[in-house]
């Protein structure tokens, strides 16, 4: 009789140890599926993440004070150039993927009806004028404080382009795709009125309305002048400012703003820019940004860590469960393995055959777990990783959870390696016995 008809007809008769089998190696496949899953998953969400999050530094100049014979005096605003940005951008090795500056200035226009504020006036109705290479990367829009309602946002090739409050749209009449005249404006405070520096007027730009947007739920204090009040602010493209004469071409005296690729970059990145002597680091802030991926990084090596502590605990358990009822269950065919020896079948075959009826359960364990996993895997996908990332979701749609084939075989292959140790070493102790000492035991 075959090894094979012989492991079936054994499985046939032994219907509820069979079963019993079957159902411990269907949980330990399924606990190791999940495991294994979240283990690779984790990985692939951080990289996923990283290219979706990214990180930022910021460089932002700032001006000393000092204190001279009773007066205060403060020194003349330090600025980069755009020399110093092409030589961060090339320190950086090409990790940064966007880059933003920030001017300031302040404009009026027959056209805009400020909204007034505290102490307003004609002279001091204007607003201030946020000028920037990309609008889409300052900070309150990037952090979703304001929000685009119609048009786009300010682009690095726009010149006289210009985004204004929904507020100061409706006062105003105006809509995207209007052009009002902006003038130069400075905003003061003289014998406790806000006045405009600039009273004569040489400087005038006509500048489309490319976009409205919303300002954030934060209201103004009650002092607020017009200038300060949030529906006021203009942003614009870097040019305007320098057209009215309120900036120098090439020099940013606000806060630059880069975005890296890859949030594990970011130190070496900032350990180039720091190298850079170009740039007066005694007048310049550096600061990195990394919160958001350093938060969801955390959480997911959590999850790592958690999903490798049950995988040492599953294993570790089921091999001690499957060796101790593969121990009961040999040790209880003492009389079988004596009668096969005596009919002259090898100890090879009959571990061959206890090793194909193991083998055949796993399989049948292995199979539905792997099938009920494949069903079940996007549910928990969406618990963990939409949990995670809200903000930025870590890949849409993409199931980080989905097992593949090669890691599928490569873990049955484990498993099944795993059933071998446990059959031969429950075995070994019987099959290392002579026929005549098994039966004589028997006896």
């Amino acid at each position: 009789m075959s090894v094979c008809r012989r492991a079936a007809l054994y499985l046939a008769r032994k219907k509820g140890k069979a079963v019993l089998l079957f159902l411990i190696f269907f949980l330990v496949s399924l606990l190791l599926l999940v495991c294994f899953s979240i283990l690779e998953g984790t990985g692939e969400a951080a990289k996923d993440l990283r290219s979706k999050i990214g990180a930022a530094f910021y460089i932002r100049p700032f001006t000393q004070m000092s204190l001279e014979n009773g007066e205060i005096r403060q020194e003349a605003a330090p600025a980069l150039s755009r020399q110093n940005i092409q030589e961060i951008l090339d320190a950086a090795a090409g990790q940064i993927k966007a880059y933003n500056t920030e001017q300031y200035g302040y404009a009026k226009s027959r056209q805009l009806h400020f909204l007034p504020g505290a102490g307003g006036s004609e002279d001091s109705s204007m607003g201030q004028v946020t000028a920037v290479r990309d609008s889409a990367l300052t900070g309150v829009f990037f952090d979703g404080e304001y929000t685009l309602l119609a048009g786009r946002p300010i682009r690095p090739e726009d010149e006289n382009k210009i985004l204004i409050s929904a507020e100061l749209a409706a006062e105003s009449g105006l809509e995207t795709g209007d052009t009002v005249t902006l003038t130069h404006a400075g905003f003061g405070l003289q014998d406790g009125r806000y006045i405009d520096t600039i009273p004569q007027k040489t400087r005038f730009v006509n500048a489309e309305i490319v976009g409205i947007f919303q300002c954030g739920e934060d209201s103004d204090s009650a002092d607020a002048p017009t200038a300060a009040k949030a529906a006021n602010h203009i942003f614009s493209d870097s040019h305007l400012l320098v057209n009215l004469g309120e900036q120098q071409e090439g020099s940013f005296e606000g806060e630059a703003a880069f975005y890296i690729t890859d949030p594990l970059k970011l130190d070496a990145v900032l350990e180039g820019v720091r190298a850079l002597d170009s740039i007066d680091w005694e007048h310049h802030i550096l600061r990195e940004n990394d919160f958001q991926y350093r938060q969801i990084a955390g959480q997911l090596q959590n999850l790592q860590d958690l999903a490798l502590a049950l995988i040492a605990f599953s294993s570790a358990a089921g091999l001690f469960v499957l060796l101790l009822i593969l121990q009961l269950r040999i040790r209880g065919r003492v009389r079988e393995a004596g009668i096969y020896l005596s009919a002259g079948i090898s100890r090879a075959g009959i571990l061959g055959q206890f090793s194909l009826e193991a083998g055949t359960l796993l399989l049948a364990g292995f199979l539905p777990a792997l099938l009920l996993w494949l069903s079940g895997s996007g549910t928990l996908n969406g618990l963990l990783f939409g949990s995670l990332a809200r903000t930025v979701p870590p890949g849409g749609g993409t199931n980080y959870l989905q097992p593949d084939l090669l890691s599928s075989v490569l873990l049955f292959a484990g498993e099944a390696g795993a059933v071998l140790l446990a059959v031969l070493t429950a075995g070994a102790g019987i099959l290392r016995l002579k026929p005549r000492e098994i039966l004589t035991r028997i006896n």
